[in-house]
């Protein structure tokens, strides 16, 4: 796939940013070899078989994202362009007179008994009163931090869900489209061989996780890049041809784990016996046993 992070962006030239991958001292150096920044020539990036699609997961997160904006965004944005549509928050009188029920007393406002009752704003801002001040000086940078708080908390409402996910025609690279930014949705390009179901910190945890249910959610990490890709289960959102070799070939860290309980395995497990290894068992007295 090669390495594009090892090419210098426009927007790091016009600012003179020096990133290290990127800097000529260090991938111009004796005796080192640079990896090339361009893909294998033999890498087919032909569209293959479709693994994984559910479409509907990019129109919830768009409505929760929308949700989020209404809620938390419309009506402290309009409060902002009134702020700066007009050089400074709106007065005590206005807000009280349009969204409270008790008035705080004009002298503690701002120009306070100069008659400014129906004035949206006050215009005596070279006084600078105290309660101008401290509303210029605080609440306004307070009430712009906010705002980017709350678009950036959209642009990571995506939480790494997939909505589709197909091969390339020979199977070693995989397409996946996940939501991208505040509303669209972007194409990411893995490796398979760098794709991983890790494995929990705790052995104990392994039967409560959400892959182990029908209609959970499996997490599928790029070992390269460290960016999460999440599964639901359920097989209606698969081809059942391709889930099954998928899954395995994702699953490496798990293969051998329970083969050999004192040999060195990670995680131990118990379950009934089989029919099978019921029949092999010649003492009746533990044909209810169970295996590990």
């Amino acid at each position: 796939m090669g390495y594009p992070a090892l090419q210098e962006a426009p927007i790091e030239r016009i600012f003179g940013y020096e990133r290290s991958a990127a800097h000529p001292g260090y991938q111009f150096q004796p005796f080192v070899q640079t990896p090339s920044m361009d893909p294998d020539p033999t890498i087919d990036f032909r569209q293959g078989e479709t693994i994984y699609e559910n479409r509907r997961l990019l129109e919830w997160v768009r409505f929760w994202k929308t949700f989020t904006v209404t809620t938390f965004f419309a009506a402290p944005y309009f409060y902002l362009f009134e702020t700066y549509a007009a050089d400074g928050l709106p007065s005590l009188s206005w807000q009280s007179d349009n969204f409270g029920w008790w008035q705080i007393p004009q002298q503690f406002q701002d120009g306070g008994g100069w008659n400014l009752k129906d004035h949206r704003y006050c215009d005596d801002h070279e006084y600078m009163t105290m309660q101008y001040g401290a509303k210029r000086a605080l609440f306004r940078p307070i009430h712009a931090w906010y705002v980017a708080c709350t678009a950036i908390l959209l642009q990571y409402m995506n939480l790494d869900y997939v909505t589709r996910m197909y091969y390339n025609k020979d199977k070693d690279i995989v397409f996946v489209y996940k939501p991208q930014g505040i509303w669209l949705e972007g194409e990411f390009i893995y490796e398979m061989h760098h794709l991983e179901q890790m494995t929990p910190f705790m052995s104990t945890a392994i039967k409560d996780l959400s892959m182990q249910k029908d209609d959970g959610i499996v997490t599928v990490t790029c070992m390269a890049t460290h960016q999460q890709n999440k599964f639901y289960q359920e097989d209606k959102y698969w081809n059942m041809d391709l889930k099954k070799e998928f899954m395995n070939n994702t699953r490496n860290l798990w293969k051998g784990n329970y083969s050999n309980a004192r040999g060195g395995n990670i995680f131990t497990f118990e379950a009934p016996l089989t029919d099978m290894e019921k029949i092999q068992v010649s003492n009746p007295l533990v044909i209810g046993a169970t295996r590990f």
